[in-house]
């Protein structure tokens, strides 16, 4: 096992996907498309999903969407003028299948990701022309998105269906230690 910073960050984004995963598996029916409160949680799990994927690409021109992907559903809802206005979440939810493959997909990319991350690679500007980070800093940025969403699922359920999700160290599953 590496032990530099690129193998650590790797495992930590890792984990938040797998919780974000761990979430949309239990994910009861009720919940998945509910509107009562906002976003409907398949919305938010795609967002975080999608901009995880996203910033995982070296820039904007050499991402491709998932297939299932329908326009502008990434976005959350609200005023984005650059974008020709009030975006909303899409009549149609996405199905769970397809979350859950698509967080595999994320696991697969970030590992490849990682793997390749050189320390000049890192220091270098990201792709991405709206941050004026360095690779490096930016996937911690995507780090901090992905467990943003992870928490706001994990509240969903248990607050709307008195589920927990764990809390993973690691992409492995590695529990805390016992005096946490």
């Amino acid at each position: 096992m590496r032990t530099d910073w690129q193998a650590m960050m790797g495992r930590q984004l890792a984990a938040a996907i797998q919780m974000i995963r761990s979430a949309v598996a239990a994910c009861p029916d009720q919940l998945w498309d509910d509107r009562s409160e906002g976003s409907p949680f398949w919305h938010l799990a795609y967002h975080a999903l999608y901009y995880t994927d996203f910033y995982l690409s070296d820039d904007e021109k050499t991402f491709r969407a998932a297939e299932f992907h329908k326009e502008k559903a990434h976005f959350l809802p609200g005023d984005y003028r650059e974008y020709g206005g009030i975006v909303t979440t899409p009549v149609g939810s996405f199905r769970k299948d397809q979350l859950l493959d698509y967080a595999d997909h994320c696991l697969r990319k970030c590992s490849e990701t990682f793997a390749k991350l050189s320390d000049e690679r890192a220091l270098e500007r990201c792709g991405f022309w709206w941050y004026e980070l360095n690779v490096g800093e930016f996937q911690l940025n995507n780090l901090r998105h992905a467990q943003h969403h992870a928490g706001q699922l994990a509240l969903i359920l248990r607050r709307g269906a008195g589920i927990g999700i764990d809390w993973l160290g690691t992409k492995d599953n590695q529990p805390p230690p016992h005096t946490w």
